[in-house]
């Protein structure tokens, strides 16, 4: 019987998450760097998606700015500690560290990528030379917050100015040549936090900026060589701006772009303040914290609330058709995750994950690619249609039906449009008086499509769901289809429901509620056939075996129990997760079932004797989600800190590694034993070293004594032998801790000890102390070995006292019997 205990996993971790800082991009988008608490990650996005380098911050404190230099070379970031730290991107390393003067929110770097400025609580702005590391300008004169920053300058010329805005709503422009300001105006009476400025035209040295604030406004302003600066107009942005500036494509330099409040991007013309287009407002209350240009300001990168990156090319969308006044992104990058409530596998290659998240939009990313480790499924694939949190996720056997619970009450059913590879809606199902908390498509189509649903409810009642017949293939203008009525609803459970499996051959169907039971139902009538209670507390899951009449339920009383569908009965009860179970699922033809918990592991049994063959342990925090692929050939597993682990079966290359292994050692324990035939000691002592056995060291050491010549035995230097010490003394670091170890073993048994202190002896001799002393981890075994070593010699000690006291007993005897 072949079962699967060896796996190989992959980790997808999230790349931005629990920080205030925005994310910053490379001015040709091809890297990204993003906040994780106190570490930064470094993501390529361009040729392909991967994790290049993560910059930890010693100080451990979170990360409040960070502005990557336009060329992708330094990344300066500021952390709640108040240092301004400047890392190498090539080298991953800092390169500079210095002290400012308050917590800093707002960072910005000049075209040229010499220069970033840095804006502090206290209302002061330091500009600090990149590569060399030194303050270059001071400014004072702000009374607030610094809320925003931007550089304006122009190569061979004496134009380099740096705008801010702080909380006040106070905007001022600074001269980077004569190093003082010179504007000061005031006309937003909130947090500045949007600034752009450029050259009005080609053939003038007039400038135009604009500004755009908390306060729902943007100004536009017109800079002249005077030192007057002009408020040309006030415009309403119908939304609290949080990023604003102006495209830099000819055929719109009259459009301005805003975004923030409603979590909406726009494009407002400057000549009559009109809104011209804007992205379409996300059903889940998010808001965009920022923008990131790229290419020029020809596309950009709009930074949701929720860590999500969604990719817009400015010029496209002025070229929708019909001029549509609403956008959509084309793509997105997740941050997060966020917690993982359920998933499974879909896509026409079910090479896709569709995620059940805490959010009402439903995630849809790539499988990450086995045979290449570097590459970062950082895409994500976002469908709204829910109001409220997703609870579950279902999918068809192909892959091309999903199904989705929510607590908004309704059910949606999603098709997959091959054409365009995306899903979209094809039905909604409205009934529930509460959240759908489990839900169930056909493992059976017969008719290309799953012809019916069945949800489970907080209402505490099951329904099952008629789906609508397709009329052809899935087209981008298909009508969603609504429907309020189901086949049957029944009363299923005094408390929450929390799972719900359909067998197989889609006769019958099982709930798992917190009411400690699990019920079986006839899938056509929607008739109760039997009630398993056995367990103590809650369950979270059933599962059906897809290969015999067995169902298994997991319980927050910390087991697995499998169930005979013949008798409804216990067949074995599985224990040895420490905190509930959450998912469970058969695999290997029913000889083996996965199961995942609160405690963080992933558990693999083998289901005739109930023992467990294989923990993995990839996670920190509860294992909400589990998903199986290929009978368990491929294991997905997701926790409350949306890490994934995809646990590849590995047995069948474990298993050749193994006897290769065995092979290795079998030719390395007769070589070591011909080397010692041999006298061959340096060879001899090498291999033991490296076979890394104590006691396989410790006969090497031992016979060599057996072998010493007289001529080594008249040298006191000599310990060992000569070949034997010369090897000794050309050990490196590494090998000497290692010895060193086995020394601090072997001394603490009496048997042992001598050759413990004969190899310390000679390392002594042969090795300069202080270099010695230097080995990281030296000192700690030499205090391991010292009391020992006291306790040995005081025992001969009392054994030579010993021996006098016996010898003036055996004097005195013979004096009497003379």
């Amino acid at each position: 019987m072949s079962f699967k205990t060896s796996f190989k996993n992959t980790e997808l971790d999230p790349i931005y998450a629990g920080s205030s800082a925005i994310a910053t991009i490379s001015e040709d988008g091809t890297l990204l760097a993003t906040p994780i608490l106190d570490e930064i990650n470094i993501v390529q996005l361009k040729p392909s998606q991967k994790k290049l380098v993560t910059i930890s911050n010693d100080d451990e404190q979170e990360i409040t700015a960070l502005k990557l230099t336009p060329d992708g070379k330094y990344l300066c970031y500021v952390s709640q500690a108040q240092l301004l730290k400047i890392a190498d991107i090539g080298t991953g390393k800092i390169m500079r560290s210095m002290k400012i003067s308050s917590p800093s929110y707002i960072m910005d770097s000049d075209l040229t990528s010499t220069l970033v400025a840095v804006g502090g609580t206290d209302g002061a702005i330091i500009i600090v030379d990149i590569e060399n590391g030194y303050i270059t300008h001071s400014f004072k004169g702000h009374g607030g917050t610094i809320s925003s920053l931007k550089f304006y300058g122009e190569i061979h010329s004496n134009t380099w100015l740096l705008c801010s805005g702080d909380t006040n709503g106070v905007i001022k422009i600074w001269d980077l040549v004569k190093r003082k300001c010179i504007y000061t105006v005031q006309e937003h009476n909130s947090a500045v936090r949007g600034i752009d400025i450029r050259l009005k035209s080609e053939d003038s040295d007039l400038l135009e900026m604009i500004s755009g604030g908390r306060d729902d406004i943007i100004n536009l302003w017109e800079l002249n060589t005077k030192k007057k600066c002009t408020l040309l107009k006030t415009i309403p942005a119908h939304q609290q701006v949080e990023a604003c500036g102006f495209i830099n494509v000819d055929s719109l330099r009259n459009i301005v772009y805003t975004a923030g409040g409603n979590a909406v991007l726009q494009f407002i013309s400057l000549d009559n303040g009109a809104i011209v287009r804007k992205s379409k407002q996300p059903i889940e209350e998010l808001f965009i914290i920022g923008v990131l240009l790229i290419n020029k300001g020809s596309e950009l990168y709009a930074v949701f609330s929720d860590q999500s990156l969604h990719f817009f090319n400015i010029e496209s969308i002025f070229k929708l058709e019909n001029n549509k006044m609403e956008f959509a992104f084309s793509n997105s990058i997740a941050g997060n995750h966020g917690t993982i409530a359920d998933m499974k596998f879909v896509g026409s290659n079910l090479n896709k994950l569709a995620l059940a998240t805490n959010s009402p939009t439903l995630r849809v990313i790539p499988i990450p690619n086995d045979m290449n480790e570097d590459h970062l499924p950082i895409d994500v694939e976002m469908y709204e249609g829910h109001e409220d949190l997703l609870n579950a996720v279902d999918s068809t056997e192909d892959g091309v039906w999903l199904a989705t619970a929510s607590k908004d009450n309704t059910a949606i059913v999603w098709r997959y449009n091959l054409e365009t590879n995306k899903f979209q809606p094809y039905a909604k199902f409205i009934g529930h008086s509460a959240s759908v908390t489990a839900i169930g498509l056909p493992n059976v189509t017969l008719k290309n499509w799953p012809e019916y649903l069945l949800t489970a409810s907080n209402d505490l009642t099951i329904k099952k769901w008629s789906i609508p017949k397709p009329t052809g293939p899935a087209s981008i203008n298909d009508k969603i289809h609504t429907l309020r009525s189901s086949e049957y609803t029944r009363r299923a459970h005094e408390k929450d429901i929390n799972a719900l499996s359909i067998s197989p051959n889609d006769s019958i169907f099982a709930t798992a509620s917190y009411d400690k039971t699990c019920k079986i139902w006839d899938l056509d009538t929607g008739e109760l056939k039997a009630t398993l209670a056995n367990h103590r507390r809650g369950l979270w899951d059933v599962s059906f075996c897809q290969f015999d009449k067995i169902l298994a339920t997991c319980s927050s009383d910390k087991t697995i129990k499998i169930w005979s569908l013949d008798t409804y009965s216990v067949l074995k009860t599985l224990e040895g997760h420490t905190n509930a179970v959450q998912r469970c699922c058969f695999i290997n033809k029913q000889k083996q079932l996965v199961s995942t918990g609160a405690d963080g592991l992933v558990k693999i049994w083998d289901c005739s004797n109930g023992e467990c063959m294989t923990t993995l342990d990839g996670h920190s925090n509860r294992i909400w989600a589990l998903s199986v692929l290929d009978d368990g050939n491929l294991i997905v597993t997701a926790d409350a800190d949306g890490i994934f682990q995809f646990w590849r079966d590995y047995t069948e290359e474990q298993k050749e590694l193994d006897i290769e292994k065995e092979k290795l050692k079998v030719e390395q324990e007769q070589s070591l034993q011909n080397y010692i035939a041999n006298e061959d000691w340096t060879n001899a002592f090498l291999l033991a070293i490296t076979l890394d056995h104590p006691m396989r060291l410790f006969n090497v050491l031992k016979q060599s004594l057996d072998y010493i010549c007289e001529e080594d035995n008249n040298d006191n230097t000599i310990v060992f032998n000569k070949q034997l010490d010369q090897v000794i003394s050309t050990l490196n670091a590494d090998q000497l801790l290692l010895l060193m170890k086995r020394c601090r073993d072997w001394n603490t048994n009496a048997k042992t000890h001598i050759i413990a202190q004969k190899t310390i002896r000679c390392i002594m001799l042969h090795h300069n102390i202080s270099e010695l002393t230097e080995i990281q981890g030296m000192i700690k075994i030499i205090d391991g070995i010292i009391p020992y070593t006291q306790r040995h010699f005081a025992r001969i000690d009392n054994l030579v006292e010993q021996s006098y006291i016996l010898d003036y007993a055996l004097v005195q005897m013979d004096k009497l019997l003379s």
